[in-house]
């Protein structure tokens, strides 16, 4: 059973300095060394600032960290104490870390002026047992380092024999201090359509941080080690699409651009927050940070955890209005990123070129949110400004961006023109979803400049964390940009389409009978917003149990209206409906989420029928496709949303209170929420 978010984040430590400062006497013991720490962290204060922010640490918060400093000195030179138990519990917490299993139980967070975007973070159970499953620790040798204890989350799609061969694999790479659990939402809305692998880098989650050389965390290193493991993985022939975050877009890239140990085998990569370049300012400040001695870094970032969910630490990551649970969750993040491993990946940090990101083959999506202040939606637009094609003149230049390494800090060079169009999605609209799918192969190898498709989206209220604070919404960004544009067999729709089975098979028969055939009327959960739809399944000319056309006239005599939105004919004879029922055919395809203008047509209808002169307002309307659950429950959801003033999170718990279980399929659930996504911005494609 997977632990609830009060379960798994119950147990965060304290962050006062009681736990550092235990007695007075040591205090006074430590008082002189006091002074000379508090003028060393004063005068690299300005430098920290500029890495964690502006608002960074006040003469209190320095004085604090620098009599906790002294008071670890003064313990050690009294011959026990307070540094000897500062590694004791470091090297417990790593223990913890390494051997605990990947149960963090996700989500999708909500913020309390916005709660109709997202679902509770415990809404959605990333099942334990299948992480227990297909997680593995494995040893890694590249060809200038070894790495102990990488954990791995791998799973096979479970029916890839009765697809086409060579299905993608889709590859997660976390950020900086990050772990695999920040991308629950997306590896369990992709695991039901592609082959997934995980990678938590060393040190990092419930990764071992046994190899210590300093060398072994730069960028190229752990693109050596992702290369190793992913070629490890891969199969024959088989394309793989990166998914970054944050850092793990700058492993991305490298690992795709020309020259790039993936680029024979990529077939698109998604970036979320990406950074584009690190200022001169930001580099100086890592550069300070990262020459500290790794006790006096701890000390100062639970400092930063002071306050714990309203804290500096976490309100830098998450939107200041997300809600609770997703806040706890951050700050579990932020606790569990060891500092020498954080230290060690910064200093090798080196972001991609402009001219790296421009020589990508592949196609690639863009994702920022409004409120990141780690990585603005500022840098996502100027990435994508690099592929207006009226930035090109001419070849590309090594100078023409900089990698932003924190020890080979640049001048800064000329930046092109950022593109800023934007096409706001507050009345629903939405690209088009039945586009033809791009093969990677299909994208032609030029030589100066990227050729593939290039998209960018910005998805508001949501912060760095926008992973678990806005996934649904993420997830059908994702999941729309692959099937469109990497490839058509990576959508869960199509594979359901090619899986299809005879609907009156026996099995299927018997499901069909086990359900519901009509729900109530359907309405807000507080009863105020009332709709004139009941949802159910099918009818049967002959079926015994009563859920033919006659006996339903008979049981069901406030339903004025039948609305059938199956593809087929329908397994029972219209003409023999009693009462007056008028019925309509509204045909769509099964599996895949209706269309804008499907939708369109479908409230049209609606409107047209319940504006029949002399017609009653509790004369309802029923609807079903076959099982009346996906296309019934998204049809009606989108009236509701359109035309009767539901949320979206109040529009598919009304259905679902209706007609448990509700939506099924998550990629309906998804589409819902990334097409009535108010804010969602998108930029013109390349």
């Amino acid at each position: 059973m997977s632990a609830t978010p009060a379960e798994m984040l119950n147990d965060l430590p304290s962050t006062t300095q009681s736990e550092t400062i235990d007695t007075a006497a040591t205090e006074i013991v430590a008082a002189p060394i006091h002074n000379v720490l508090l003028s060393t962290l004063t005068s690299a204060r300005g430098h920290l600032q500029g890495l964690l922010g502006e608002s960074g640490f006040g003469k209190r918060e320095m004085a604090i960290a620098a009599l906790c400093g002294a008071a670890t000195i003064a313990g050690v030179c009294g011959g026990k104490g307070l540094k000897k138990r500062w590694r004791l519990r470091r090297k417990k917490r790593e223990g913890n870390a390494a051997s605990e299993a990947l149960t963090v139980a996700p989500g999708t967070g909500s913020n309390t002026d916005d709660s109709s975007r997202r679902a509770s973070i415990s809404s959605v159970n990333f099942s334990a047992s299948l992480i227990a499953k297909h997680t593995a620790l494995i040893s890694v040798s590249t060809p200038h380092h070894n790495y102990e204890g990488i954990r791995i989350f791998h799973r096979v799609h479970p029916k890839a024999a009765l697809l086409p061969p060579r299905l993608p694999l889709v590859v997660f790479l976390h950020g900086l201090g990050g772990q695999i659990p920040q991308f629950f939402s997306l590896i369990e809305y992709l695991v039901h359509f592609s082959h997934v692998l995980a990678i938590d880098l060393p040190g990092c989650g419930g990764s071992s941080f046994t190899n210590k050389d300093w060398s072994a965390y730069t960028t190229a290193s752990l693109c050596e080690l992702v290369a190793e493991i992913v070629n490890k993985y891969r199969g024959e022939g088989q394309d793989v699409v990166i998914i970054g975050h944050s850092m793990g877009c700058a492993l991305a890239i490298s690992l795709v651009t020309k020259g790039g140990l993936l680029e024979h085998c990529a077939a698109g990569v998604v970036a979320i927050s990406p950074k584009a370049e690190m200022s001169e300012k930001e580099a100086k400040a890592a550069q300070a940070a990262v020459k500290l001695p790794e006790w006096m870094f701890d000390v100062l970032r639970r400092i930063d955890r002071q306050g714990g969910l309203n804290s500096r630490s976490v309100n830098r990551f998450v939107w200041e209005k997300a809600n609770e649970d997703v806040k706890r969750l951050q700050l579990k993040f932020n606790e569990e990123s060891r500092t020498p491993v954080w230290m060690r990946m910064m200093k090798g940090l080196r972001l991609p070129t402009k001219e790296e990101w421009l020589e990508i083959r592949v196609p690639l999506l863009l994702l920022g949110a409004t409120e990141d202040k780690v990585c603005t939606a500022e840098e996502v637009g100027r990435i994508h400004g690099w592929f207006d094609p009226k930035n090109f003149r001419g070849g590309s230049s090594r100078d023409s961006g900089r990698a932003g390494s924190v020890s080979d800090i640049e001048a800064a060079g000329a930046e092109g023109t950022i593109l800023e169009e934007t096409v706001s999605e507050a009345e629903g609209e939405s690209e088009p979803k039945n586009g033809k799918a791009v093969s990677a192969a299909s994208i032609a190898k030029d030589t100066h400049h990227h050729t593939g498709v290039v998209k960018k989206c910005i998805i508001p209220n949501a912060g760095h964390g926008v992973l678990y604070e806005s996934p649904n919404v993420l997830c059908g960004l994702v999941g729309e940009f692959l099937s469109k544009h990497v490839n058509e067999t990576l959508s869960l729709g199509w594979q359901l389409l090619q899986l299809k089975e005879d609907k009156w098979l026996l099995k299927n028969f018997e499901k069909w009978s086990k359900i519901q055939s009509v729900s109530p009327r359907i309405k807000s959960k507080d009863g105020r917003k009332i709709s004139p739809f009941r949802a159910m399944k099918t009818l049967r000319q002959n079926d015994a149990n009563g859920h033919n056309p006659i006996e339903f006239s008979k049981k069901w005599t406030d339903v004025g209206d039948i609305i059938d939105i199956s593809h087929d004919m329908p397994t029972y004879d219209p003409d023999t409906f009693g009462g007056g029922i008028t019925y309509h055919k509204y045909s769509t395809v099964s599996k895949i989420p209706p269309t804008i203008s499907e939708v369109a047509g479908f409230i049209a209808l609606v409107d047209s029928i319940l504006a029949t002169a002399g017609r009653s307002p509790d004369r309802l309307i029923a609807c079903h496709c076959h099982y009346g659950f996906n296309r019934t429950g998204f049809f009606i959801c989108t009236y509701l949303i359109e035309r009767l003033g539901f949320s979206v999170k109040e529009a598919i718990e009304a259905f679902k209170e209706a007609r448990p279980p509700g939506i099924r399929h998550p990629h309906f659930i998804n589409e819902l929420w990334e097409r009535y996504c108010k804010g969602l911005q998108r930029a013109p494609t390349f």
